[in-house]
């Protein structure tokens, strides 16, 4: 037969309660903290050198070099790669326009956008960024498809 819980017991299994709640709370809260996305992309640094390797083959690709002809690629990647690191919560500034705005005259169509994102996403492997660094950058992005995108193509 079990014995009945005496209040001197019974306290004793109560405070354990808290106890083992506060020693989980303190393992759970000692993991590392998650860096910012930028620095997970490699910093500003990183982001230039995956805006300019991204820029250089959109602009030789011929599903979407159109878009670059007589456009300064220099000029253009450190636009991107401003974008992309202000996107990411970096130290960034871009002066740039809306997506809106810098896309309107160029009647890109879907799979422009879809093929810009593949090559962004293979850059960014070239580069080793992790798969939760690359898609969280990736689900940043993903709402200015409907400004960029106005032909159907």
């Amino acid at each position: 037969m079990s014995q009945p819980a005496t209040p001197t017991r019974a306290w004793r299994q109560l405070t354990l309660v808290p106890m083992a709640l506060a020693l989980l709370s303190a393992a759970c809260s000692s993991a590392p903290p998650v860096a910012p996305l930028h620095e997970r992309l490699g910093g500003v640094q990183g982001i230039e050198s995956i805006s300019s390797a991204m820029i250089q083959r959109m602009a030789t690709d011929p599903r979407t070099r159109r878009t670059f002809d007589g456009i300064n690629l220099r000029t253009i990647s450190a636009s991107i790669a401003a974008y992309l690191c202000k996107v990411a919560d970096g130290p960034c500034v871009y002066e740039g326009e809306t997506m809106r705005n810098a896309h309107a005259d160029l009647k890109l169509g879907g799979s422009e956008f879809d093929t810009t994102v593949q090559i962004l996403r293979e850059e960014l492997d070239r580069a080793g960024v992790g798969e939760g660094a690359k898609n969280e950058l990736l689900r940043r992005l993903a709402p200015s498809r409907r400004d960029i995108v106005t032909a159907d193509r």
